[in-house]
């Protein structure tokens, strides 16, 4: 019997900012409860995805991540959504764009979580590929 993944957890330091920045990035929606201060906030995401809950936790970040999330676009190019995320709070880390167009750009979050965001929906259906 196999186990879905319901959630995608996050140990953070401030919980509501990093709900509001994800809810942005993957169109979910902050759980109504979600408040400043508190312990723990929530983001549903859409289309029965998993959900991303943030929990508060004493210790800072101190290494690269051992998971991260790797973010393909839809309705936007990889490059678009780059310039959102950027304006939204992500920090760019590393460009492992190519220039036959395939290729990812490593982000963090504004906790220094790292994230990548690949070529959208569209580009790769345009390519006839299925990711990078």
């Amino acid at each position: 019997m196999p186990s879905p993944i319901r959630n995608v957890t996050f140990d953070c330091a401030d919980p509501y900012t990093l709900a509001e920045f994800w809810s942005r990035v993957v169109g979910g929606r902050p759980h109504p409860e979600n408040a400043p201060g508190a312990d723990e906030a929530f983001v549903e995401t859409p289309d029965g995805h998993p959900g991303l809950l943030f929990l508060r936790v004493p210790e800072g970040k101190t290494v690269k991540n051992r998971v991260h999330l790797d973010l393909g676009p839809q309705g936007a190019g990889r490059d678009a959504e780059l310039d959102r995320l950027l304006g939204i709070g992500a920090t760019r880390l590393d460009d492992f764009r190519r220039p036959d167009g395939t290729g990812f750009v490593v982000l963090a979050d504004p906790e220094g979580n790292e994230f990548c965001i690949e070529r959208g929906d569209e580009e790769l259906a345009a390519a006839g590929d299925t990711g990078d």
